[in-house]
């Protein structure tokens, strides 16, 4: 349930477990773009963490039109660029061996492709690969560059029950709206054997807590969800997957605390960036809860 207020809406109930009862957590701002407030509540049943009121739906995209947005530009100009570009290219074949480690299949749904990078990897592989783009200019480009089937979120609704091996969504569930709706639609789809890959923020971890609400990672209001280790099993399991696996992605560390220190004192801080994301993979390391993490599921047997 949701109410409607000053043109945001408010959810009434925690997205996981239903629960009425939550408090606020922390008040901070959209430091990326446009300075505008926001507050994340925590459930007082479950400790699931929500950006709380939100903009609509329908009113998200403009909190995305940025060109520093690089995921949907795919530029390459200046440095900051040009490390995220070559740090991609590593991540994506680690992203290849972990899932090629886990299953025989080789159909591929990469929900939120953004530009299309990892879908022509695999492709490239021998993989039959399908992209979910809902931002129109990375939906072209993946089409023109790589010549990917990439489409719009309502091809979900039509693809058929069971028909896909590998699902993947690389920091993508904290953006979309419809939590429980977009996994209830990936359970249908998925086959019985195949692998569901969730990786998102984890707000658990060593730099959140050094970060407070600076820290990168809650990306108001683009991120409607706040994740940590127990609050994405808790979902998984509401929607009939077990968790199998957990990767860390340890250069987030680093991406991110060099965003926070931009947020925290208004410039960009490479050497204080680095020591905090260095710092923040060491503690992680105790109880593997690093700044980002990959969740690898499957479908709970009965």
């Amino acid at each position: 349930m949701t109410q409607l207020i000053n043109n945001m809406e408010t959810l009434q109930n925690c997205p996981v477990c239903g629960n009425e009862s939550f408090h606020p957590c922390i008040s901070l701002s959209d430091y990326f773009l446009t300075r505008e407030d926001f507050k994340i509540v925590e459930c007082d049943k479950c400790s699931f963490r929500f950006t709380n009121p939100r903009p609509f739906s329908s009113e998200l995209g403009k909190y995305y039109e940025s060109k520093e947005y690089i995921s949907h530009s795919n530029t390459r100009k200046g440095l900051f660029s040009i490390l995220y570009q070559n740090v991609r290219k590593y991540t994506i074949r680690s992203k290849f061996r972990i899932i090629s480690g886990l299953t025989n299949g080789n159909s591929l749904l990469d929900i939120g492709c953004a530009t299309g990078e990892l879908l022509h990897y695999f492709q490239k592989k021998g993989w039959d690969v399908t992209g979910i783009e809902p931002n129109d200019n990375a939906r072209k480009f993946a089409h023109e560059e790589y010549d990917l089937r990439v489409e719009d979120e309502d091809y979900l609704k039509k693809i058929n029950t069971a028909s896909i091996d590998v699902i993947t969504m690389w920091h993508v569930l904290e953006h979309v709206s419809d939590l429980n709706g977009r996994l209830g639609e990936i359970n249908r789809i998925l086959n019985e054997d195949g692998i569901l890959i969730i990786a998102v923020p984890n707000s658990g971890s060593p730099d959140a807590e050094y970060y407070g609400k600076f820290w990168a990672g809650y990306d108001v209001p683009r991120h409607l969800y706040h994740f940590t280790k127990p609050t994405m099993h808790d979902l998984l399991q509401k929607h009939g997957f077990s968790c199998i696996k957990e990767f860390p992605m340890k250069f987030d560390a680093f991406y991110v605390s060099l965003l926070s220190e931009k947020y925290f004192c208004g410039k960009t801080r490479w050497i204080a960036a680095f020591f905090s994301g260095l710092r923040s993979n060491l503690k992680a390391r105790r109880e593997n809860n690093y700044s980002s993490m990959i969740f690898v599921a499957k479908k709970s047997k009965i």
